[in-house]
């Protein structure tokens, strides 16, 4: 009776795993039809295409023409103004006799008081000028190198969103890769309860099992069709993530490549930090920060200059008596503010003060980044520690699978310590690419802290 048993245990067997390859080859060649995307294209792509990193681009742009504008008031400025309309009430001017003068044989000029009387009609004034910057030349060139700066300081920004981007696609990718090895365990999962279905039910009928094993069966198998749902399902949120962080359609469709473990035992915590502290854009920026609280000092201490221009002015007045209606003068323009109550004196203590500030800044910084270069390298460092004994749980299983396998096919194994072999396989499988995708997204997150893209 018990070989007869197994022998029906083998023949369900053999007849299972048809089907099992069958719906393998279709998931497999489901899988194929889908382009494949690596980790390197999905980099590139996300820097080029990623909505965010495109706004930081125009920033950069606008600050170019910002550079442009400030270095335009260096060349000669025009202006042209024009008022033209009625006056509210006629004005009059009077000449005294004599106001000209008294000649001999003539007399006075005018002989009377003389009225010149301008009606209230429309009239028009122009005003035009045109002024050549001297002693600006100076304050002008300062601000121009602000404006350089805040230039500066965009392109870090921009720097550091591509290091965000880059970062979070590859932690989606390794996210979804382990959330992928999830599927395929519960998938595999799936069918050995399916497989163990199909001996139980003929078990029971053959009278050699109770109906409660078999009932304990179904409520596995129900379980893992559910979790393979759930796992699907974030499977295929996570795949719509990665295209939004890609800048394409969501509903775009690709597969991942398996990412094995590279050796990085070279990279020490004291390199890391250097290497952070060279290449952070934050690091940059505060360097940036100060070098403009410099500038804006230099510029609180060009104010004491005065302001000297070659200027041409023209003015034209029309439909107005006695005044004459076009005068054009040519010289220097000159401004001046000798007197300021202290102002130009605290601009200067204040720019002091914000010197201070970024210095201060800058070591604030430079902290930062050594404490989390730090945390990211002890949390990679204990995450490679996790995957080497995931990698070894992971062999220990698939060896124990392997004799259980053997042992079950010399009948000295129960159906029950196969799938127990089987189950534990599969989830130290499971563990194993776990381990994998956070060795890897502990490493990106270093490398973003360490400056790189």
């Amino acid at each position: 009776m018990r070989f007869k048993s197994l022998s029906v245990m083998f023949l369900a067997i053999g007849l299972a795993l048809p089907m099992v390859s069958s719906g393998q080859e279709q998931r497999a060649d489901s899988d194929a039809q889908a382009p494949l995307l690596t980790l390197d294209e999905a980099v590139t792509l996300a820097l080029q295409h990623n909505r965010l990193v495109k706004n930081a681009v125009l920033e950069v742009q606008k600050n170019d023409f910002q550079v442009s504008t400030a270095r335009s008031r260096r060349k000669p400025q025009f202006q042209f103004t024009m008022l033209g309309g009625e006056l509210l009430h006629p004005f009059d001017f009077t000449f005294p006799a004599g106001s000209f003068g008294t000649y001999p044989g003539v007399g006075p000029i005018p002989s009377t008081n003389s009225k010149i009387h301008t009606p209230a009609v429309f009239t028009t004034y122009i005003t035009a000028n045109a002024e050549q910057p001297l002693s600006q030349q100076y304050k002008i060139g300062l601000g121009i190198h602000l404006t350089e700066l805040g230039r500066d300081i965009a392109r870090e920004d921009v720097r550091a969103e591509r290091q965000k981007v880059a970062a979070e696609v590859r932690d989606a990718y390794f996210n979804l890769f382990a959330t992928q090895a999830g599927v395929d365990a519960a998938s595999e999962a799936v069918k050995t309860f399916e497989e163990a279905e199909r001996v139980t039910i003929q078990y029971v009928s053959e009278k050699t099992v109770l109906r409660a094993e078999s009932l304990d069966v179904d409520a596995r198998l129900a379980k893992a069709r559910y979790e393979l749902s759930v796992a699907e399902n974030g499977l295929a949120t996570q795949r719509e993530a990665l295209n939004q962080l890609l800048g394409r359609d969501v509903a775009t469709a690709f597969r991942v490549e398996y990412v094995a473990e590279q050796d990085a035992t070279d990279l020490s915590l004291a390199s890391a930090r250097q290497a952070a502290l060279a290449n952070r854009p934050e690091c940059r920026e505060a360097h940036l920060k100060e070098k403009q609280a410099q500038y804006e000092r230099r510029l609180a201490k060009a104010e004491y200059i005065p302001d000297l221009s070659l200027s041409i002015r023209y003015q034209g007045l029309y439909n107005v008596q006695v005044l004459p209606s076009n005068v054009t003068t040519a010289g220097f323009l000159l401004t001046w503010e000798p007197f300021d109550w202290g102002r130009r004196h605290n601009r200067i203590v204040e720019a002091a003060k914000t010197i201070e500030q970024a210095r201060n800044g800058i070591g604030e910084t430079e902290s930062k980044i050594a404490v989390e270069v730090g945390a990211k390298y002890r949390k990679w460092y204990d995450a490679s520690l996790l995957l080497r004994a995931s990698r070894t749980a992971h062999e220990a299983a698939a060896e124990q699978l392997r004799v259980t396998g053997n042992k079950y096919k010399q009948q000295a194994a129960l159906l029950r310590d196969l799938l127990q072999a089987q189950t534990q396989s599969s989830e130290t499988n499971f563990q194993y690419q776990q381990a994998l995708s956070s060795y890897w997204s502990s490493f990106a997150e270093l490398r973003k802290a360490m400056g790189e893209e």
